[in-house]
């Protein structure tokens, strides 16, 4: 047990032999955790151990997990002191929650001890079983002021330290208390996230929050845990530009010291040179490695290239982010890629997910309106492909939300709402990719290529607009989309203002698309078609006279609607109106 006897020792050392007689866990309302240079120059002294029992040992355990109460960046103790290949195992109900080995106890120790459903912890009766085991009482005071929850922690010891500790809710209303505790609100209740997405290491938070930088507003801090008296923020820099003064009064209305890494956002910035700039200013301020969580604030040029940098500094540090424009938060605020466009769009990346993504429509009004029409061609995506009812409300109020900017409008939230449920259906089982047969590739057949013609100059949901109009008509030629649905997505996109085509799009354009796309679909087209709006199927074919017919019944259309096919010579939403968020 060398291991665990150093482990101890070195607690023993940091806490104090005599703190072992009291143990009582700190509340979460004490005072701030000491700065990180008084920790860095805390020395570790590793003596012979002092205790060697199971009861010793749990004991030493338990004063780990004050510690760890205390001071979040101090769980590594408690950790230290279970062997590698350990079980934790939380009983709340029928399905009790488990982590296997260091990493994951350390993940289900920090769900436990951190939760905020507990005012304090205190433990009692410790004592050992036999030469093996132990156990004791742990009691919770209620955060609700609902009296105490009742739990019992059972350890078994190996030669190396706690081979599995397993943690039981002793009643009916502390089994309630304890699976609340761990597995948090359910998406959607009060209190709790919108959203939830799980990648298998990380589970992401989804909130739906408007206001959060406003004075005395404490949710973000709050939601972050943040300790230390600094946010690590990367910006884009349109944003700063905006909303410097705000967001500086907001870090000081709650005791947090900003330190702001501002990188450009735009389309065409979603480059490795942006990335290493941001990689370079995280060296700069150099977040502690997990307690200071860098937030990145802009829109999904900014959010994906920001993500990509905390996956490869350190070798990931964790990560939230707060889209700031309309697509960012419909289309950017589930997934896990991260990625900069390097030879190809999005052709180096990772799968990195954030903790937490915070939806706040208070940027929504400063975004420009070309910004505002660029994301309803993802809105066009999701209701396509997934929710009728979405595309129905689109043809009811679309044209007025768009002129309001998605502010003040409780249409508007339940767009946005219905957008981020889509994205969650869709590639929430899935977020790593595996499968590749997925709804929400619908829009991106055609729309890599597109975007990385620089003739076009489209944003990303520009050319999203313009690739599910495509391929919808190639859907009502393949026989999957009645003419009277065609005809419905065509009206809507000539009310919305959304681009059908651009000068320059030829049929021979889409025919190369399709076979580029292909490639990285791993040499089978599997492109999603509309089954009808609101359904989806899928096709391998897509011959070249389907293509020109197609195309055709579009251009049929631009004819009648000119407004339709954007052309650059002359004016394109493309272009931009005026400096936004």
């Amino acid at each position: 047990m060398r291991c665990f006897f150093s482990a101890t020792c070195a607690l023993c050392f940091y806490m104090g032999a005599d703190a072992l007689k009291n143990i009582k866990f700190n509340t979460r309302s004490g005072p701030r955790a000491p700065p990180p240079d008084a920790l860095a120059s805390a020395e570790r002294v590793v003596a012979a151990p002092a205790l060697g029992e199971t009861e010793g040992l749990l004991r030493t355990f338990a004063q780990a997990c004050d510690a760890a109460v205390a001071d979040k960046r101090r769980v590594d103790e408690a950790v230290a002191l279970f062997d590698y290949g350990a079980t934790l195992t939380i009983d709340h109900g029928d399905r009790p929650s488990d982590w296997a080995g260091q990493g994951a106890v350390k993940r289900g120790l920090c769900r436990l001890l951190h939760a905020p459903e507990a005012a304090a912890w205190r433990w009692s009766g410790l004592a050992g079983h036999d030469a093996s085991s132990a156990a004791g009482r742990l009691t919770a005071t209620r955060a609700d002021g609902a009296g105490d929850a009742k739990l019992e922690v059972a350890a078994a010891f190996n030669d190396v330290g706690i081979a599995d500790l397993r943690v039981v809710a002793l009643d009916a209303p502390s089994r309630a208390w304890l699976e609340r505790a761990i597995l948090g609100e359910k998406p959607g209740e009060e209190g709790g996230p919108a959203w939830e997405t799980f990648d298998g290491r990380v589970r992401q938070k989804i909130w739906q929050h408007t206001g959060c930088f406003e004075e005395g507003n404490t949710f973000v801090k709050d939601t972050l845990e943040l300790t230390t008296g600094r946010l690590v923020c990367i910006v884009d820099a349109t944003v700063w530009g905006l909303y410097e003064d705000v967001l500086r009064t907001w870090a000081a209305s709650v005791d947090l010291v900003l330190d702001p890494i501002v990188a450009p956002g735009d389309e065409d910035e979603k480059t490795m040179d942006n990335m290493l700039f941001i990689l370079d200013e995280l060296c700069r301020v150099d977040p502690l490695r997990r307690a200071e969580p860098a937030l990145a604030i802009g829109g999904g040029v900014l959010t994906d290239t920001a993500g990509f940098a905390c996956a490869l500094w350190r070798r990931g540090v964790p990560w939230a982010r707060l889209p700031t424009t309309l697509l960012g938060m419909v289309d950017a605020s589930v997934g896990i890629k991260v990625a900069v466009n390097y030879h190809r769009k999005n052709g180096v990346g990772h799968f990195y997910s954030p903790c937490h993504t915070f939806v706040d429509a208070a940027f929504l009004p400063t975004l420009a309106k070309a910004d505002v029409v660029s994301a309803c061609g993802e809105i066009m995506k999701a209701a396509l492909v997934h929710d009728a009812s979405l595309f129905d409300l689109m043809e009811d109020h679309g044209k007025r939300l768009i002129e309001r900017n998605f502010v003040d409008d409780p249409v508007a939230d339940e767009v946005i709402k219905r957008s981020v449920d889509t994205m969650l259906e869709c590639i929430g089982p899935d977020l790593w990719e595996e499968a590749l047969l997925r709804p929400m590739d619908f829009g991106h057949s055609f729309s890599r290529t597109l975007e990385t013609d620089e003739r076009f100059k489209l944003r990303h949901g520009e050319a999203v607009a313009i690739d599910c109009v495509m391929n919808a008509m190639i859907a009502n030629v393949q026989g999957h989309l009645s003419d009277d649905d065609a005809q419905r997505v065509l009206d809507l996109y000539l009310t919305l203002g959304l681009p059908c085509s651009i000068k320059g799009i030829t049929a021979d354009t889409y025919k190369r698309a399709a076979r580029d796309i292909t490639v990285h679909r791993d040499g089978i087209l599997r492109a999603p078609l509309p089954g009808g709006i609101g359904g989806c199927v899928y096709t391998d074919a897509m011959p070249d006279a389907d293509i020109e017919a197609a195309f055709a019944k579009l251009s049929a259309f631009i004819a009648e609607h000119p407004e339709t096919e954007w052309n650059l010579e002359d004016w394109s939403f493309a272009a931009g109106d005026e400096a936004a968020a």
